[in-house]
């Protein structure tokens, strides 16, 4: 597999037009890991339901997964949002590009300038893991398809989620129960016991996150 080197600029966001505190930091070979896609049908946002519990919980996931081969970011999402859901999706440009640390998830999520030639698109979100290997990135990409989502593959389930419920499911302990009492939207081809509590990772997490900032 292909290793690339990868140097970010990013600067923390003063006001309009105008940065303080930029620097550059070096990801020195940095590998693309996996790649995702925060997926709008019809005003909602499509993820994916783990049928393993997780700590007793449903995980909720966002289609997406590692990369295969030679693979850069979008491609790579691009197939996993075909494969987990039977959509073909299509790319939405970000106003913004958002960097996290995977390895602390509370900590600010920061605006950085995307620079990588061999991508197709800028992703919405960078997360950047420390391993004794050195740095693995996860890209989450902002998409849109038309049609109807299909749980397809290792996928059992999916969630479709109103801006509202990103929120709800981060902010409260929400069983799946009272998520489709509440008439939340979920596509089943398993039998997930509905009184398990589910349980956002972090890409759903970070979206949240990312939502709230651009309401701001």
């Amino acid at each position: 597999m292909r290793q690339t080197a990868i140097t970010i600029l990013w600067c923390v966001k003063h006001e309009k037009h105008h940065f303080q505190g930029c620097s550059v930091m070096d990801i020195q070979n940095a590998r693309l890991n996996t790649a995702g896609a925060y997926v709008c049908v019809n005003g909602l946002y499509v993820f994916a339901m783990g049928a393993r519990p997780h700590n007793g919980n449903i995980p909720v996931v966002r289609l997406g997964g590692r990369r295969e081969g030679n693979e850069t970011g979008w491609p790579c999402a691009w197939r996993e949002a075909q494969e987990e859901s039977e959509l073909d999706i299509r790319p939405l440009i970000p106003t913004k590009t958002f960097l996290a640390d995977g390895d602390s998830l509370d900590a600010d999520l920061r605006e950085i300038q995307w620079d990588h030639p061999l991508d197709e698109c800028d992703p919405l979100l960078i997360v950047a893991y420390r391993r004794a290997g050195g740095v693995l990135l996860s890209l989450m990409y902002l998409a849109q398809a038309d049609g109807y989502p299909r749980p397809s593959s290792e996928v059992k389930g999916l969630l479709l989620l109103r801006e509202a419920e990103v929120h709800w499911l981060c902010n409260e302990s929400i069983t799946l129960e009272q998520y489709i009492r509440s008439g939340g939207q979920a596509l089943l081809d398993y039998q997930f016991d509905q009184n398990m509590l589910l349980e956002p990772f972090a890409q759903l997490r970070l979206f949240s996150k990312i939502l709230k900032k651009q309401s701001a």
